[in-house]
């Protein structure tokens, strides 16, 4: 379940992200240049990812420390948390 604050960040980008699809969708009605459109597409794909990461982060984190009972246990789980992130970049 998420808290608050991580539901509004994932709305917040998710909202960033239609709107880069309604610009996509313009382009292409525009007849802009194809490599123009495919920028946009793969930045839009980016934002996509790093909302699934941003999830995924704070899920383990949530649900792995709330189950740790001391401070050196919740640190060395978002030790690994960051390092599994850090190879999904």
């Amino acid at each position: 379940m998420l808290n608050t604050e991580t539901e509004k960040a994932i709305l917040t980008r998710l909202r960033t992200v239609k709107g880069h699809i309604a610009g996509i969708e313009r382009m292409v009605e525009n007849k802009e240049n194809c490599a123009d459109i495919l920028v946009q597409i793969s930045a839009t794909r980016s934002a996509i990812e790093k909302i699934g990461i941003y999830l995924l982060e704070n899920n383990a984190k949530d649900c792995l420390c709330g189950e740790a009972k001391s401070a050196e246990e919740k640190e060395h789980v978002q030790k690994i948390v960051k390092q599994i992130i850090s190879f999904l970049k």
